[in-house]
């Protein structure tokens, strides 16, 4: 059966199709005609085998950040989950949802066909690189370098490690408070329109397979990594004892420039 259909069921049983198609719940956003960088980010759970009696699916979603108060944020606005008689056509399913929303991907990266692909369409800059930050949080005087994408499976530290602070995050998120546009208080969890992804994370446990699961918890992942990258900017960017009134009118009188200030010991 070779239809394309937005696959809801979970688990998915082996007579069932599981070609899937993509789901958009929401267009992107334009800003002055363009799509501001990193306001859409993504998630994906990949597979590379062509043919697999698993049952595993690939899963990508497409997580919009915030920009303003009035505009819906912090949610996922488009999916694709799905099996396709070749893994080629996953691929590029995602690489064209990557370039419609201008998001970068993390994704799952244990298995090398994803990149693999996208680099023979050019299409690497699409690509998030390991997440430095969250890991170093994780493991300490890490040296595992992969380049793009992160490490999930169990079975060594620091995979183990990664994977149970993505399922902080996400229980974080799920159970964060919000106001909705009339007022009213709900949490995270009421924004997911994906049913199969809802399905999943009320199955969830750590042992057996949770394709959207991954993908979701990649997407969270990476809006605490651009949150860690935006604050070490801020750090290094800012003089915090120059902006001291007090200290500052001592400085100007003494003329001693903040880059002077910088070096003094």
């Amino acid at each position: 059966n070779d239809e394309l259909i937005n696959i809801v069921d979970f688990p998915l049983k082996p007579t069932e199709n599981n070609n899937g198609c993509i789901t958009i719940w929401e267009r992107p956003q334009l800003k002055s005609k363009d799509i501001p960088y990193s306001l859409y980010i993504a998630g994906c759970d990949p597979y590379d085998m062509d043919k697999s009696g698993s049952g595993s699916l690939g899963s990508f979603f497409v997580y919009k950040r915030f920009i303003t108060a009035d505009k819906t944020h912090d949610t996922i606005v488009a999916e694709f989950t799905g099996r396709p008689k070749f893994a080629d056509d996953f691929y590029e399913n995602c690489r064209r949802l990557c370039i419609y929303y201008n998001a970068k991907v993390l994704y799952e990266n244990q298995l090398k066909g994803f990149k693999n692909y996208f680099a023979s369409k050019n299409s690497l800059h699409y690509l998030w690189e390991q997440p430095d930050h969250t890991i170093k949080d994780i493991i300490k005087d890490s040296k595992v370098s992969r380049g793009y994408g992160i490490h999930m499976n169990r079975g060594n530290g620091q995979s183990s490690g990664i994977k149970d602070m993505c399922e902080m995050y996400a229980k974080d998120w799920l159970y964060k408070e919000r106001t909705d546009i009339d007022g009213n208080k709900t949490f995270n969890f009421h924004t997911i329109k994906s049913i199969g992804l809802l399905k999943e994370l009320i199955a969830y446990n750590m042992e057996d397979n949770f394709d959207r699961a991954i993908a979701f918890f990649l997407c969270i992942l990476q809006t605490h990594e651009l949150h860690k990258i935006h604050v070490d900017n801020m750090r290094k960017d800012t003089n915090l004892w120059g902006q001291d009134p007090y200290l500052k009118k001592w400085l100007d009188k003494k003329q001693i420039t903040n880059s002077t200030f910088k070096n003094l010991k």
